[in-house]
């Protein structure tokens, strides 16, 4: 705020400010060791300011199950807080009912000030906000700059809050024409009163964000504020469908609610008005009115909601997708194109895994290495494709003899590794015996209506079985390796076990 405003302010006469009554309630609110004895001694010197504290507390706006018969009961029901709300927003009517600009100043002040701070309170009460009387005071006094200018600068600001066609217009032209808007005005009057600091820090930061530095633990305060006063702008102005979608989409990001806690929300308020409206002798919009806001507002939260519904849906049909995408191409990393066995990195994880597995539970391991028999001639005498032919079908053929448990895949070139969990050497032997046979006495077709056969060499090596341990895994890969080795030196064509004699 410029010097010039704030000198203006400083030695304006006719600056609002409540009465004395009202003020040593504050004063009494920052007492904490206050009794309610202390402040029923000054309520009484009141009458008016007494009698609309006990209406207050037999009004809907506290929902109390019993009726308090005298101000003692009242202020019990009540309490400090909601007390000193009430003395100022009652001594803010007055200040207002004699207004020179009563038509706007009841728009754009009175009006949205009441219906913003029933708003901030239902919104308090579904973020579980401790002090909800403090929330219905801030939002109340969110747009007092306004009095406060139109008091310290009549000739400038008359221009500017006539010709406002709403409130966010209203903070551009103030800013336009004076290089400060309202909020900072009610943030300094309201220190100039000596209200609790988070009203000014609320006034300042609902209109100008970036303004002041909000702690954290007001955030949430601040956001059902902020979101107050565009619920009473809905109601008093004619934003419809654009301010409905501002609502829901701020309600959301700020404060975390779906459509449907908003809609609630904006039908509590409109229940609250009348009694709000009777409380504070003002009617703050018809009745009709607020069952045409509420009417296009269902309306259009629930478009709104079937459409995030179908969006959400879209998304999770679209995430699928992705996860099915994912799958399918870590699968096909995992394999090995001609054959469709696993590959050498599928077999690397999953042999480390095993390893572990069998180590801890003391359970046997065996692992087979398999190579075809002179392939390179096979390839060199009758072609590569013939060649691809051939580790294809022999793929499939030890998948096939294979128990389910058991892991096969492609070790590199002409050479499988097959991984048998639980299984001992005995066992082991007897699998890998089976799989040479089955190799041996499968036909396979050349140019020509060439058939021929193939036959395989097996080195197996055995972790946790008949006091062989291996070291590790890649130990176990070197025993099967070797063994494969001593099968290819003994002739092709068998199945060789290491630390067996025979092959």
């Amino acid at each position: 705020m410029n010097p010039e405003i704030r000198d203006a302010l400083q030695c304006c006469p006719n600056l609002p400010s409540p009465p004395g009554i009202a003020m040593r309630i504050v004063e009494l609110g920052r007492d904490p060791d206050v009794d309610i004895t202390a402040l029923l001694r000054l309520l009484s010197r009141d009458p008016a300011l007494a009698s609309r504290v006990l209406r207050a507390s037999n009004s809907a706006l506290y929902a109390q199950r019993r009726r308090s018969t005298n101000l003692r009961q009242a202020l019990v029901v009540i309490g400090l807080n909601a007390t000193m709300t009430l003395a100022l927003s009652f001594s803010l009517a007055e200040t207002l009912s004699g207004h020179s600009n009563a038509q706007q100043i009841m728009r754009f002040v009175w009006r949205r000030a009441l219906i913003s701070a029933s708003a901030a309170q239902s919104l308090g009460q579904r973020q579980r906000q401790a002090d909800l009387e403090e929330l219905f005071l801030a939002a109340l006094l969110q747009d007092l700059g306004i009095l406060a200018l139109d008091a310290a600068l009549p000739e400038l600001y008359e221009p500017v809050i006539s010709s406002a066609q709403n409130h966010e217009d209203l903070v551009r032209l103030e800013r336009e024409a004076l290089g400060c808007d309202h909020g900072e005005a009610g943030s300094w009057l309201m220190a100039h009163w000596g209200l609790p600091e988070r009203l000014a820090i609320s006034a300042r930061a609902v209109h100008d964000p970036g303004a002041v530095t909000v702690p954290p633990e007001m955030r949430t305060f601040l956001n059902c504020v902020l979101l107050g006063g565009q619920i009473a702008d809905l109601f008093i102005g004619e934003e419809g469908e654009a301010g409905i979608k501002r609502i829901a989409d701020n309600a959301r990001q700020l404060l975390g609610m779906e459509h449907d806690a908003v809609e609630s929300v904006l039908q509590e308020v409109a229940q609250m008005l009348p009694e709000v409206g009777t409380l504070y002798d003002t009617e703050l919009i018809s009745p009709r009115k607020a069952a045409g806001v509420l009417d296009q507002a269902r309306d259009l939260l629930a478009e709104r909601n079937l459409h995030l519904i179908q969006q959400v849906a879209a998304e999770q049909t679209k995430l699928r997708e992705m996860e099915r995408t994912t799958q399918h191409l870590r699968e096909t990393a995992s394999r090995d194109a001609l054959t469709g066995l696993h590959n050498r990195r599928f077999f690397d994880d999953v042999l480390e895994g095993e390893f572990e597995l069998a180590t801890d539970k003391g359970w046997p391991l065996s692992i087979g290495f398999i190579d075809l028999d002179h392939f390179k001639r096979i390839n060199d005498t009758r072609g590569h494709q013939v060649g691809d032919s051939v580790l294809a079908r022999v793929a499939k053929t030890l998948a096939r003899h294979l128990r389910q448990n058991d892991f096969i895949m492609r070790y590199g070139g002409e050479e499988f590794v097959a991984l048998l969990p639980g299984t001992g050497t005995g066992a082991a032997r007897a699998v890998f015996e089976r799989l040479r046979e089955a190799v041996a006495n499968d036909t396979h077709d050349a140019p020509g209506d060439e058939q021929f056969q193939v036959t395989v060499s097996i080195g197996v090596a055995t972790h946790n079985d008949a006091g062989h341990q291996a070291a590790s895994a890649m130990d176990l890969v070197r025993l099967a390796d070797k063994a494969l080795y001593e099968a290819k030196n003994a002739g092709r064509n068998r199945v060789c076990a290491h630390a067996k004699t025979d092959c």
